[in-house]
């Protein structure tokens, strides 16, 4: 694709399905850049693009945000572009070399925008193979690409956008070099404490450049709500590039509308209302910014929380929800299910209760659907205190809940998630594991009954290998994760926590970023991929200080279906939960501590599975190792001699001990005698006042285990006497 096709208008019809010209725009948008001698602010680019491809009716159409939507695909656009190394935003627009490249080799604008989409889409999955927060890094960088001078957003409406956390989205924009940093201010429209220029050299007041732009900010400083894109705004935005808008779901509250039930009326009528009870009569349809500029004059005498909560119940109301959505709403526990049929009205209502009203055909008006009955991932939501609550997420899920018919009920089984299943235990695998397959099953059906398990015994019994192989026979490499606990492990290392972050653009100023932790990176990745187990395998459980390494998080591990408030919450983001594909095993060493010392709280969350030398399924552990090694059943004899010397099965000896190839060359278990079990049991008789190594003499066990394979006729006098001179202690 030359660009010696120059600059002239470019006059080409509606498409026939009414839907933007996304590859003429982005076309047309690249030969002006490649005909440009130096960057071209976005606005003169815009312009240009307008002149050349004499836009349609849908492409001078506004969105519910109130932007033209061929400027917004544009934008986006400009955006995948920057991601894929085609356009710089230095300074104004400017292709790069690749981007020049690129269009040179495009037969066609089609060609170009099919290149450029699938190359995005290809930065995306290796993104997301990344991590969550590098798969999150273009979507911020996006966010910020359509902040242009005039407006502003907050740090709360980026965490909402990008599925990050307040404080690490905080520490990702603090020292950004990207253009529209200082655009990001707090909820309330104040300039964070602390902003600070990616250039360390400039030392202009943020608010005074915020108010060159044409930011209005009252006398705190606070900038107008009126131009702030907030999450659904940058949502909207960046939505333009795909097809028109999908189905959505919506929780409507409407059991307490100032003091009074309307779920009853709703019913009756077929409808669904918000109250606007201080707000003038409305003249529909509005922008957000148009809301805005009402809420702040109507209810000026609330506070600034009250405000912002109401204008984004009414965007959601009036500019989201659209004919066709799902709408949800409840009585008490009982639930109930409807299309949305009408386009939003303003209407004067008698109590002020209703004024905003949207026609609506319930599925299920006689037959309430309980509470109980709901899909488990949509019941943490329903702890929001907002009026009106996206449950998109649980489209499938809802869809099929009450199905009106066969092609409804086809379509949500289609699109709903698969179910999560733990694969069974094999002969081979219980084969690899040295125990019984009835043993293996048992341990995974307890798994999937509790989620959490933790393998206790003395030291040696294949805790930790046990715990290994079955996570890696129930899942994938990757869905596996092992930590090790010590007395100095906390909340931060294992969930999250801040760390350190390395200077930005040559600062010499060492700042803060809320950094996951294994746990915390764990559950992301398992609230991403539902139908697959994700286990955690924490070696040494009881080494830690569990109250003060799970925090709040122990809740969560008994109620799955409940949201909580992290530590490091700012409470401006929706609860937190624990996905239930996240499973953990934990492995405890009962000569550390007794399994009668673990505390309430870890014993009602977890399920303790013995393996105790003494107790199948370990018993039979060597005896089967050396069996398949054509190894004699010598020093399986010998570790049942020492084993019914200790008293305390606690200090008992495992069998992995003697489970290594070099134990049984010449001199190898004299040297795991003296260097391996002697010291475990020095440890354990320490302070008693008693010869360890006369006691557990590896002669005198050898010896009597040598006799007791070939039995006298008669008693022994040397034998008795020697046993009798040393008796169990």
């Amino acid at each position: 694709m030359s660009t010696d096709e120059g600059t002239s208008p470019v006059t080409v019809d509606r498409a026939p399905d009414g839907s933007i010209r996304r590859p003429l725009l982005l076309g047309a948008t690249f030969r002006i850049l490649a005909a440009a001698q130096r960057p071209m602010a976005p606005a003169e680019v815009l312009r240009l693009v307008s002149e050349q491809v004499s836009p349609t009716a849908i492409e001078l159409s506004t969105n519910n945000s109130g932007f033209r939507r061929m400027e917004t695909f544009i934008r986006f656009a400009s955006s995948w572009a920057r991601v894929v190394g085609w356009l710089s935003k230095a300074d104004g627009w400017s292709l790069t070399d690749a981007g020049r490249a690129a269009m040179d080799a495009a037969a066609s604008d089609t060609d170009l925008y099919s290149t450029l989409t699938r190359q995005y889409q290809a930065v995306v999955r290796r993104r997301k193979r990344e991590g969550p927060t590098a798969a999150t890094d273009d979507l911020l960088r996006a966010a910020l690409d359509v902040i242009e001078p005039g407006m502003w957003t907050s740090l709360t409406d980026l965490a909402q956008f990008t599925g990050r956390t307040f404080q690490n989205v905080s520490g990702a924009v603090t020292g950004t070099p990207h253009p529209a940093a200082h655009r990001v201010l707090t909820a309330e429209g104040s300039v964070p404490t602390d902003f600070r220029w990616a250039d360390t050299s400039r030392t202009d007041d943020p608010a005074d450049v915020l108010r060159g732009e044409g930011v209005e900010l009252d006398e705190n400083g606070r900038a107008s709500q009126a131009t702030r894109l907030t999450s659904y705004d940058l949502r909207e935005l960046l939505a333009e590039t795909t097809s028109p808008s999908t189905r959505r779901a919506w929780l409507v509250r409407g059991n307490n509308v100032n003091g009074k039930n309307l779920v009853p009326t709703w019913l009756t009528r077929g409808s669904v209302s918000v109250a606007a009870s201080q707000i003038r009569s409305l003249d529909l349809p509005l922008t957000r910014a148009e809301i805005v500029a009402v809420v702040e004059e109507d209810y000026a005498q609330k506070s600034y929380n009250t405000r912002n909560e109401k204008v984004t119940e009414l965007d959601l109301f009036i500019n989201r929800i659209q004919v066709g959505d799902l709408v949800l709403v409840n009585d008490g526990g009982s639930f109930y299910l409807g299309d949305v049929t009408g386009e939003v009205t303003s209407v004067r209502s008698s109590d002020d209760r209703s004024n905003l009203r949207r026609d609506v055909t319930w599925r299920n008006a006689d037959q309430p659907v309980d509470l109980t009955d709901l899909p488990a991932a949509l019941k943490p939501k329903l702890s929001s205190q907002h009026t009106v609550i996206d449950l998109t997420s649980e489209l499938a899920a809802l869809a099929g809940l009450v199905a009106t018919g066969v092609e409804e009920e086809t379509k949500a089984a289609k699109t709903a998630p698969t179910e999560l299943v733990l694969r069974p235990a094999t002969d081979d695998l219980a084969d690899r594991l040295l125990v019984d397959r009835a043993w293996v099953q048992s341990c995974i059906e307890l798994l999937r009954d509790r989620r959490q398990i933790v393998f206790y015994g003395p030291p040696g019994t294949g805790k930790t290998y046990l715990a290994q192989e079955i996570a890696h026979h129930l899942t994938d490499e990757s869905a596996v994760k092992l930590v090790q606990f010590h007395p100095a492990y906390s909340y931060e290392d294992f969930f999250e926590g801040y760390r350190p972050v390395a200077p930005k653009d040559g600062s010499a100023t060492v700042g803060f970023a809320l950094t996951p932790g294994p746990f915390r990176r764990l559950v992301d990745a398992a609230r991403e991929n539902p139908s697959t187990p994700y286990v955690l395998i924490i070696d040494e459980i009881n080494r830690a200080n569990l109250a003060k390494v799970f925090g709040e998080l122990y809740f969560l591990l008994e109620y799955r279906d409940r949201a909580i408030d992290l530590l490091y919450s700012t409470g401006d983001e929706a609860g937190f939960t624990m996905p239930s594909n996240v499973f953990l095993i934990g492995t405890m060493n009962t000569a550390d501590r007794s399994i009668a010392l673990v505390d309430a709280a870890m014993r009602r969350r977890f399920a303790f599975k013995a393996l105790h030398p003494s107790v199948e399924p370990t018993r039979s552990m060597l005896r089967r190792w050396l069996d398949r090694k054509g190894l004699p059943a010598t020093t399986a004899d010998v570790l049942d001699h020492l084993n019914a010397l200790i008293t305390d099965e606690d200090f008992r000896i495992g069998p992995s001990y003697f489970m290594r190839d070099d134990v049984h060359r010449d001199g190898g278990l004299e040297t795991a005698w003296e260097t391996a079990i002697l010291p475990l049991l020095e440890e354990h008789h320490f302070g008693e006042g008693f010869d360890v190594t006369s006691r557990y003499s590896l002669s005198k066990i050898t010896a009597r285990v040598a006799r007791a394979a070939v039995p006298p006729e008669t008693p022994d006098p040397v034998q008795a006497a020697d046993e009798a001179a040393d008796p169990v202690p």
